[in-house]
This record gives C-alpha cells, structure tokens and sequence, in this order.
C-alpha cells in the first residue's frame, strides 16, 4: 500500500469515524493532529489510534506512541506505511 492510499484512508477515519466535523477534502494533511490544526485532543487521539490499528491489523508499541509520530498526517502515514511494509 502506497503513503498516498494510507493518507487517504487515515483522512477517512478522521473525517467518517471521528467526532471532528471535517469533510475528508478539508483535512489537510501537513497540519498538526492536535489543538492548533486538525484540533484533535487526546481521547480522540487515542480512539484514532485504535481505529488505525484495526483498519490496518497493525499494533503500536508503546515505544511507537510517541509525539513525532503523530505530529501530523504525512508523518503518520509514512509510519503506518513503514509497518505495514515490516
């Protein structure tokens, strides 16, 4: 799967299964997760993190849950796409 299909998947659960009020082309993909851009706070991010672990039967480390990680969706999906490839 390539980063791109990831980001599009990973805009989809934000957009379709989260509680944000974003459409999917709204969301863009260099912005913060967190307050300041995509304004998700950190219940919602861990039910994100759950939703990305079932959509793409992958599991995070604890070690993986780090901040740089999730700084926004282009990091993101390139670490999906990493576990993935693994």
């Amino acid at each position: 799967m390539s980063q791109q299909q990831v980001l599009t998947q990973l805009k989809g659960i934000i957009a379709n299964e989260l509680d944000v009020n974003l459409k999917q082309d709204e969301i863009n993909e260099s912005a913060s997760l967190f307050e300041e851009g995509i304004g998700l706070d950190s219940v919602t991010i861990m039910e994100f993190i759950s939703l990305i672990e079932s959509k793409f039967s992958i599991q995070f480390s604890d070690e993986e849950l780090d901040f740089q990680q999730f700084k926004d969706l282009n990091t993101l999906a390139e670490f999906v796409e990493q576990k993935l490839a693994a």
